[in-house]
């Protein structure tokens, strides 16, 4: 212990210990993760002396040092969860040490801002979900249902469902969630719209899989955190947008055709595929298929994704449905010839470099005897 510390130590007054845990805990958190067992109990146990004289903004700094190794001290990660919610949230977020029987123990003395904390962590068994749905109110819920991470037990699930009565974003949520089973999506079933009523019945038939799922969570996720940027009509400023927001062009178009914005879906697939308005839009509409397969593909759009826009199409048009598979059969034809091509090339390309490294030393050998 350094000479300041001790002296800092040995004044006893509440300003010395304030600064003493700030130090030890700058000192020691800096290399958490190369300190003995010794070391480490002796840390704990001079930080829980100190804790109730630390500035709130120190503990903060702690919290955050701490929250992501595996080696913090159980006990005083117990302390900081317990702390006021602006220090405990990296701990009761993401802190490893924290056991199950931990988080159990918790609920009972925290907060349900601490619940809401508590309630994204991707760990949590179902009994410490149990706990937390019991005790927490309806933001808690709604963040409990929304963690597509873990898993619910029957009883939280019909519990949850019972609140989604009344409230349309809990039950967006329980619709969507990856666990479902047949008797909750029965329950749910006279709760949901149409459109939900039909994704529950895929479940209950085992008809939709759960990539499906995900991609409806996902979607839903999207047009709650991009909010009305999605209702932009210039194309290319709202690309730059999904860009930043880290929104695949996938994603877009069948955010873009699920809105009924046809138009703004080809303007998409203009400015993705490099190739001017006009032309892509008189393909579209007279049928020029080969075009627009070529186009969908330089945008790299899956193929599941261009089944949506012929069908789209399809129904714009008031044309007949089985041209819109024969476009979806033409455009796998498409990606898989371009994909062997691409391998085709590479294979090329790799043989005639070998080639050249096999030629390379002779030619070389050869100028070197003849220079000589």
């Amino acid at each position: 212990m350094s000479s300041k510390l001790i002296q800092l130590a040995q004044e006893g007054t509440d300003e010395a210990h304030k600064q003493l845990f700030a130090q030890i805990s700058d000192l020691v958190a800096i290399d958490l993760d190369q300190r003995t067992d010794n070391e480490l109990a002796l840390f704990a146990e001079v930080m829980l002396k100190l804790y109730g004289l630390s500035t709130p903004k120190d503990r903060v700094r702690l919290a955050q040092k701490l929250a992501p190794q595996a080696n913090t001290p159980n006990q005083l990660a117990r302390r900081i969860a317990e702390d006021d919610v602006r220090v405990a949230s990296p701990v009761l977020a993401t802190c490893p040490v924290l056991t199950q029987g931990d988080l159990l123990d918790l609920i009972e003395r925290i907060s349900n801002a601490h619940l809401q904390v508590l309630a994204r962590r991707p760990d949590l068994s179902p009994e410490v979900s149990d706990q937390i749905a019991k005790k927490g109110d309806r933001p808690v819920h709604r963040i409990l249902a929304g963690n597509r991470e873990i898993k619910l037990s029957r009883e939280t699930m019909l519990q949850l469902v019972k609140f989604a009565a009344e409230d349309g974003v809990l039950l967006e949520d329980m619709s969507l969630r990856p666990d479902l089973t047949p008797t909750i999506c029965q329950s749910l079933m006279p709760l949901v719209n149409e459109e939900a009523r039909k994704r529950l019945r895929g479940v209950i038939e085992g008809s939709l899989s759960q990539e499906q799922l995900n991609q409806f969570a996902r979607l839903k996720e999207i047009r709650r955190e991009f909010g009305s940027k999605l209702e932009l009509t210039d194309m290319a400023q709202l690309w730059r947008e999904a860009e930043r927001a880290k929104i695949t062009v996938d994603e877009l178009m069948i955010l873009l055709l699920q809105d009924g914005r046809f138009n703004h879906a080809i303007e998409l697939l203009s400015a993705r595929g490099r190739i001017a308005m006009k032309p892509l839009k008189d393909a579209v509409f007279s049928g020029k298929k080969d075009l627009v397969l070529k186009t969908a593909a330089k945008a790299g759009l899956t193929s599941p994704t261009f089944a949506l826009f012929v069908k789209t199409r399809s129904e714009h048009l008031k044309i007949p449905s089985a041209q819109g598979s024969d476009w979806t059969s033409s455009y796998l034809k498409h990606l898989e010839t371009t994909m062997s091509a691409k391998k085709s090339r590479c294979g090329d390309f790799q043989a005639k470099r070998k080639e050249r490294t096999e030629i390379l030393p002779t030619g070389a050998t050869a100028a070197k005897a003849s220079g000589s």
